[in-house]
């Protein structure tokens, strides 16, 4: 199913996000539940029909970490173990956008949508099973950001169903690990980190990298569910390495990268 068009929501202009909605809509229709066998997992709140929009990116629900920021993370990690768990949470969690060169780390609980195998077979036209009853798609708003991309479900979700998507329809991030590739045969496309970090310290440079977070991005996650230690991986990186610089009126992260 193509991507349903953004719901109207009032007074929105084309680039211009002032006034779109600074708090996440995935907790109207998906809550955080505990799925046998896999974990944690997204269960639909309510009946959701076909092409129901269930989520939706803001200015406060996701966080974009570019390759160079990423590169300083992946060097603090092998001394600080806090950075070590941040850096999992995102290689777990995070979906790669080409368009951006980053990748995204989800603040709110889209960051616990699973991958997996739908039961169907209502028709005997349909496949028994098929990979996903959600998609993730864009339409972005402003050229920078990737605010007005959303989430929508591909056929009828019932109350109480898990919400799942096919990781592999996910574009596989060049220079990091990515939920897709935990689908992948051991060995298969590993990634030469070393000589990807050497490249990008040359043509960069990853000193005095700074990650930038709002209070409202801080509160979404804080509301996200932070049951395991690394689902609040950010938030231990925030207690130890995070300021408030009153002049941006954001929380300055230094990632603590040394050559």
């Amino acid at each position: 199913m193509p991507q349903p068009k953004t719901p109207k929501l009032s007074s929105i202009l084309p680039g211009d996000i002032s006034t779109y909605p600074q708090n996440t809509v995935i907790t109207n229709y998906a809550r955080l539940s505990h799925i046998p066998s896999m974990g944690l997992g997204l269960t639909a709140t309510q009946d959701l029909p076909a092409g129901t929009t269930w989520y939706l990116a803001t200015v406060d629900n996701y966080l974009p970490i570019p390759r160079r920021t990423f590169t300083a993370i992946r060097q603090a990690s092998k001394k600080h173990p806090e950075w070590e768990n941040f850096k999992k949470s995102i290689e777990m969690c995070a979906v790669y956008s080409e368009r951006w060169d980053s990748v995204n780390f989800s603040l709110d609980n889209l960051r616990f949508l699973n991958h997996g195998i739908v039961e169907r077979g209502q028709k005997e036209e349909e496949e028994e099973e098929v990979m996903g009853n959600v998609d993730i798609g864009g339409t972005a708003v402003t050229e920078d950001t990737m605010v007005g991309w959303s989430a929508w479900t591909t056929r009828d979700v019932k109350e109480g169903e898990q919400l799942v998507v096919n990781y592999l329809k996910f574009k596989h991030c060049p220079w990091a690990n990515s939920c897709t590739r935990f689908l992948m045969p051991d060995g298969d496309e590993e990634i030469d980190f070393e000589a990807l970090d050497k490249e990008t310290v040359c043509e960069e440079g990853t000193s005095n990298v700074e990650i930038l977070l709002t209070r409202e991005q801080l509160g979404v996650y804080v509301d996200s569910g932070l049951e395991r230690d690394i689902d609040k991986a950010l938030m231990m990186v925030v207690a130890k390495w995070a300021v408030w610089d009153e002049g941006r009126g954001v929380f300055v992260i230094k990632v603590p990268f040394e050559n």
